[in-house]
């Protein structure tokens, strides 16, 4: 995944790094399109996806490439292997610390998502340990994402991303939601409030709604998202990254 877009030269030549060594070398598009220098997108769209991949799956994460004396890194985490830059994405895919960690050799490369990750990646693809590419250390830069508030009566968080379609996708968690829920009891009820809407109840499908109406539910990663169907919810509701979103708890 990377911050390349798809209209320069950039994606074909990390991947022909690797197809010139290894022909039969499988490789998978995550996205292209991370929105530039933006390694909070990165992280969302990363961290939704990359668990449904094979264990021991290499991921080459090249966003903000060009951040100032960022070294390059190879992790282990999850039971996955990843190359990137060292600019804090790696603490927000995951709340786990990294199994190991390792810097690569950044060289003078003014292009090191070919020179280095590519080349990194498939080293650790066919078998070389994090020791064998790079000098292993105990940390790497970390940033702290919002977190949420909980409270018995309110869960209060925020839009982390929107997406292609312009869904709002929240840092509220299904799990989080139901352990409140739990807390309460039978009878407790609920309002979803966002910008100037209040919504009594989740939905489970985008169709459960009419093309044009708002939809609220826990999406495939267990986020709550807001949306409208085949609507953009971010430019109709004028909500973007970091706007609030409350869940308010009643029993009365």
């Amino acid at each position: 995944m990377s911050d390349f877009g798809t209209v320069d030269h950039y994606v074909a030549a990390v991947k022909a790094a690797i197809v010139s060594v290894a022909p039969a070398q499988p490789i998978t598009d995550i996205t292209h399109d991370i929105r530039p220098f933006d390694i909070s997108h990165a992280a969302n769209v990363l961290r939704s996806v990359y668990k449904d991949f094979p264990a021991k799956t290499v991921h080459i994460v090249a966003v903000d490439a060009m951040r100032e004396k960022s070294n390059a890194l190879a992790i282990e985490l999850d039971g996955h292997l990843f190359v990137g830059f060292d600019s804090g994405i790696f603490s927000l895919v995951s709340e786990k610390k990294p199994d190991q960690i390792a810097i690569l050799a950044n060289g003078q490369s003014t292009f090191p998502a070919k020179d280095v990750l590519a080349k990194t990646a498939l080293q650790l693809a066919t078998g070389k340990s994090l020791k064998d590419v790079g000098t292993i250390v105990s940390e790497m830069t970390e940033l702290y994402a919002r977190q949420l508030k909980v409270t018995k009566r309110e869960i209060a968080g925020n839009v982390v991303a929107v997406d292609r379609y312009g869904n709002l996708i929240t840092n509220i968690k299904k799990p989080e939601f139901e352990k409140i829920l739990e807390i309460n009891g039978a009878g407790v009820r609920y309002l979803v409030r966002f910008g100037r809407e209040a919504f009594p109840q989740l939905n489970t499908y985008f169709s459960d709604v009419e093309s044009g109406d708002c939809y609220v539910l826990f999406n495939s990663s267990d986020q709550l998202q807001i949306g409208i169907n085949k609507g953009n919810a971010s430019e109709l509701l004028g909500l973007s990254v970091d706007s609030p979103v409350l869940i308010e708890f009643s029993t009365e």
